[in-house]
């Protein structure tokens, strides 16, 4: 009896014995097949599609890894749902991304105050403590980012050798990390 064209069962038994030979021909495939089903039903650009599909495929291997996946035979459908649900997730920030910049434009400053700017360099001296705690190539990433005043992601990738959409996902993570350090810094 033959196997399904999407029963990778043979995937995960590969990753659970560490066959790195199997699993790479396998999860190559896979891949393929992932990539190929966002950029035809969701309509994601291939590198867009590649980076959603890795960056799902890197959460379902640690499920797998940890041997939690119970119908082995549904990977398949698996890592699409994840694979989908990334991209939606990327389309929904590029949405709100694209909404807060005009907002942003609508909006004339007011002069700070004198409390607001208390609580600024407050903020500031947080944030080079935490600065300082980021892993030596996300400092400098990051500090790309702060020291330009309009950046242009593409330009930012193509500087790092990352694609448009590593360089969003990147930043995304340590400006979260960031925010998350200073709201829980003393």
């Amino acid at each position: 009896m033959s196997a399904s064209s999407s029963d990778y069962s043979n995937l995960i038994e590969a990753v659970l014995r560490d066959d790195r030979k199997t699993a790479n021909m396998l999860s190559s495939d896979l891949m393929k097949k992932v990539i190929l089903y966002l950029k035809v039903r969701m309509g994601a650009p291939q590198s867009i599609a590649e980076e959603c599909a890795y960056q799902a495929f890197s959460d379902v291997f640690e499920v797998i890894r940890n041997d939690k996946i119970t119908d082995r035979k549904s990977v398949f459908k698996y890592l699409l749902t994840a694979s989908r649900n990334e991209y939606l997730r990327y389309v929904k920030s590029e949405k709100r991304a694209d909404v807060d910049l005009l907002e942003k434009q609508d909006v004339i400053p007011e002069p700070a105050s004198q409390l607001e700017n208390l609580i600024d360099e407050e903020r500031q001296k947080k944030l080079k403590i935490c600065l300082e705690k980021l892993a030596p190539d996300h400092k400098r990433f990051i500090m790309n980012f702060f020291s330009v005043k309009n950046i242009n992601l593409m330009e930012m990738g193509e500087k790092f050798g990352f694609s448009y959409a590593k360089t969003r996902t990147l930043k995304t993570r340590i400006m979260k990390e960031l925010h998350h350090c200073v709201q829980n810094e003393r």
